[in-house]
């Protein structure tokens, strides 16, 4: 009777696990309302007049106002493409295009995170932002003086402590800061939706699956930072539903259009963790 034994395909698609990343959305997206129908944005920066000393009696000196500027380059351009025959539609098991679209569109918000830490790597290593010194493996014992030891680096840059900050970590790092932390987010569903895990002083802490690591993947730098420290800006970000003429088919493409800038870099700092090679 072995030929009369079903093989029964379950009536679902199991989803694959979604990347912990949440790099871009911690970034400044206060520029995004300029980027339409333009290919960059310009962001000026003021810049602080000199202070002189006053003699009574004496002519003082003008000085023209001037600004620096930034570019904020729409340049990052993704896209997937998928379609599903109309025969093996209707043969096979519902919900396969809406279940690999929903993957797109997560593997297209991926890109964004991606691009935020390769921001961070080349600064890091051309010495445009701040590190705390060497890579150190990550203890219960030294694993919250690194995070204040970041702090020093951002106050001493001037950062208010009534900024908001963002402390994104390694999943083993968390481990070990675990027990600093001053406040657990474990029941706090909106702060969970945001990829928050807890608190340190006044820094909303992230497990980050995404940060940006050292040629050998020997480090992986943590990041500290405000919420102004890097700009983003999505431009298109859509998918589209369409019948190829040369099939029977139906088919979904999706459009990720986006940049990305580190606009304040001193108020960004990364204090580096050692960990095992990636095989």
């Amino acid at each position: 009777m072995d030929v009369a034994m079903q093989t029964v395909w379950h009536q679902a698609y199991i989803r694959a696990l979604e990347t912990i990343t949440s790099l871009r959305n911690h970034c400044d997206f206060t520029f995004q309302r300029d980027t339409k129908n333009a290919k960059e944005v310009k962001i000026l920066n003021a810049v602080r007049p000199t202070v002189k000393k006053y003699t009574p009696g004496t002519p003082i000196e003008k000085e023209y106002i001037s600004a620096k500027d930034q570019t904020l380059k729409l340049d990052q351009f993704y896209y997937f493409n998928i379609a599903i025959d109309d025969v093996k539609r209707a043969q096979s098991v519902p919900g396969a295009m809406e279940t690999t679209a929903k993957e797109g569109t997560l593997a297209l918000a991926e890109e964004g995170d991606k691009y935020v830490a390769s921001l961070v790597k080349t600064a890091v290593e051309s010495e445009e932002i701040a590190n705390t010194g060497d890579a150190v493996d990550a203890t219960k014992e030294n694993a919250i003086s690194l995070v204040e030891d970041a702090f020093a680096v951002l106050y001493g840059n001037n950062c208010k402590t009534t900024d908001t900050f963002h402390a994104e970590v390694h999943p083993k790092f968390y481990t070990q800061m675990r027990q600093g932390l001053t406040e657990l987010f474990t029941n706090n569903v909106e702060m969970a939706k945001k990829g928050y895990i807890g608190r340190y002083g006044n820094a909303l802490v992230s497990i980050e699956n995404l940060l940006p690591q050292n040629e050998g993947n020997t480090e992986v730098y943590n990041i500290l930072r405000t919420s102004k420290a890097i700009a983003f800006a999505e431009q298109i970000d859509k998918v589209e539903a369409y019948r190829p003429e040369d099939a029977f088919e139906d088919a979904l493409k999706g459009l990720y259009v986006f940049g990305a800038k580190i606009t304040r870099p001193k108020e960004i700092v990364v204090f580096k963790q050692k960990i095992q090679v990636t095989p």
